[in-house]
């Protein structure tokens, strides 16, 4: 009995909570990291936190000025221009919720090392996030106007999540062996927004893709280059494949419904890797008179949608090996299938992988549905 009752008081110290914690209400959460370089050759890093007393309907604050704030400072380290920002600071400033780092291409084509360093010593800071890379300042990026989400980060988020763009994080660059690897670009223009009475507002959306080489911004992808990178990443989802039709050179609109991409060294040569993609889609639009009923037709197409996923993969390939960045992580492939020829040549991949290392594309794409019409509806009424 006297054990139970030391139990009973023992459960009630844990339940009490921990004394070193600290309440929610003190803390500022981080939503979205910009890291910038600023006019004195420092970095300038820019901060993103949501305001939920502008998001609660009723509360004070609630009706005016936006559910968001950011907070800017200057320093030789990450560590040193957060630090500043904190002793600014009523509450404590949380990397808990952080989700998305953009990097200016300035920045990046300085290097990212030294941000890759704060994030894996920050215990608070997931290795997991979303690292983009912007044209211009990156914090300029807190000026769009969310139409359809609370916060401009949250934007940045969704490219990520549903693979409009690449998904690479902080974990992907640490499991490289010398830093080679793509990221997302994204792109900034000002346009006229009906939501904003027509004014000139901040736009943000996906272009191309950065390329890194020892963690340094060296190329670019272009926007159709980059759809042959997602293929190579094993990263297409829900993805367009938009084709000129051989009976009369007119567009026709292949929606992918699914598609995988598997990459193994050669047998034979090897330098040489085979490609081995597969693709389910559906016909979605069709300004071609080409009879849909027929199955050589379909063929037909299928051949010519292959083809355009070749070239658009050939073509990314081809850039990444014109700057020696292996973004595309062959060299790993390497080391797991051919790890002694790896050893051999890991010392020199740079120029191994520019000179030497080749690829053999195969892809078989399947038409799984026409559509509901077999030709476009104006061709019935010619002949009703």
């Amino acid at each position: 009995m006297k054990t139970l009752k030391w139990l009973i008081v023992m459960c009630t110290l844990v339940l009490s909570g921990c004394w070193s914690s600290v309440e929610v209400n003190k803390r500022a959460f981080i939503e979205t990291m910009y890291v910038d370089k600023s006019t004195n050759g420092e970095m300038e890093i820019t901060l993103s936190f949501p305001l939920p007393q502008r998001l609660i309907p009723g509360s004070a604050g609630a009706s005016g000025g936006n559910p968001y704030a950011q907070l800017s400072s200057t320093g030789k380290t990450v560590t040193d221009a957060y630090q500043k920002m904190q002793a600014d600071q009523s509450r404590e400033l949380s990397w808990g919720h952080t989700r998305v780092i953009v990097i200016s291409e300035e920045m990046a084509k300085e290097g990212i090392g030294h941000i890759l360093e704060f994030i894996v010593r920050e215990p608070k800071l997931n290795i997991n996030n979303a690292i983009l890379v912007a044209p211009g300042k990156a914090k300029d990026i807190e000026e769009l106007v969310p139409v359809f989400e609370a916060y401009p980060g949250e934007i940045i988020r969704r490219f990520t999540q549903n693979k409009v763009t690449l998904y690479t994080t902080p974990k992907d660059f640490l499991e490289t062996e010398n830093g080679d690897m793509i990221t997302g670009l994204l792109t900034k223009k000002r346009k006229k927004m009906l939501s904003e009475k027509g004014k000139n507002k901040l736009w943000v959306g996906t272009g191309g893709m950065a390329l890194f080489q020892n963690y340094k911004m060296v190329g670019k992808l272009t926007p159709s280059e980059g759809r042959g990178a997602l293929w190579l990443r094993n990263s297409i989802s829900k993805a367009a494949v938009t084709i000129k039709s051989p009976t009369d050179g007119k567009l026709i609109s292949l929606l992918v419904l699914q598609a995988h991409t598997k990459i193994r060294p050669s047998k034979k040569e090897p330098y040489t890797f085979n490609v081995y993609v597969t693709a389910e889609d559906d016909i979605s639009e069709s300004q071609s008179n080409i009879d849909l009923s027929k199955p050589k037709n379909i063929y037909q197409l299928e051949r010519i949608a292959e083809k355009e996923i070749k070239d658009r993969i050939e073509a990314a390939f081809n850039v990444s090996k014109k700057v020696k960045a292996d973004v595309f992580q062959f060299g790993e492939y390497l080391s797991w299938h051919k790890p002694k020829i790896w050893e051999k040549s890991k010392k020199d991949w740079p120029a191994i992988y520019q000179d030497k290392v080749k690829l053999n594309i195969h892809v078989d794409l399947k038409i799984k549905r026409p559509g509901s019409e077999n030709n476009p509806f104006w061709i019935k009424e010619l002949h009703s």
